[in-house]
């Protein structure tokens, strides 16, 4: 199944759940809960901040189905809903412990020492900066195209360009061992 006719089927998914079919909510769900948690655990860091994040998103998201005016815009705009639960969920987090300052200033986790690429990669993807971290995640773990990492994080696409620049460049003076 190529990429084309994924989107197909989650507009039409879009279309059913609008006119009340479980089924196609239950697909819909079922489709997309395992790539938004990938999102969420890496801008996260935290596999059970990411569950309790997709749900609340999920939540949003089925809510306000009627409210989306293109089916086709669905992946953009389920990230970004994803995203800014992740965003309240680090803001309720920081104000919680009355840390926001000191969060800032934490020194990126140590890179792991093992051979394993994916980890290291991991480990290098979450020592970027969170906008860096954001655009690198859902450009490369998701997908996404330029124009709806754009869309996702509500930055122009210059903005992301850049930001996707300075990601690679990290990665890769992380990745080498720099």
């Amino acid at each position: 199944m190529n990429r084309d006719l994924e989107h197909v089927l989650d507009e039409y998914l879009v279309l059913q759940c609008r006119a009340g079919s479980r089924a196609a909510m239950g697909q819909l769900v079922g489709r997309w809960t395992p790539r938004l948690l990938r999102h969420a655990s890496r801008t996260l860091n935290s596999p059970d901040a990411a569950a309790d994040v997709v749900q609340d998103a999920w939540i949003s998201a089925l809510r306000g189905l009627g409210r989306l005016d293109d089916p086709a815009r669905f992946p953009a705009w389920l990230y970004a809903i994803a995203t800014r639960k992740c965003v309240d969920h680090i803001r309720k987090a920081a104000r919680g412990r009355r840390l926001a300052a000191g969060l800032a200033a934490q020194p990126p986790p140590a890179a792991p020492s093992g051979s394993d690429l994916k980890l290291d990669f991991a480990a290098a993807l979450a020592r970027l900066p969170a906008d860096q971290r954001l655009v690198a995640s859902l450009f490369y773990g998701e997908d996404l195209s330029l124009e709806e990492v754009a869309a996702v994080a509500g930055v122009p696409l210059g903005t992301v360009k850049s930001r996707l620049h300075h990601a690679r460049q990290s990665l890769k003076l992380v990745l080498e061992g720099a």
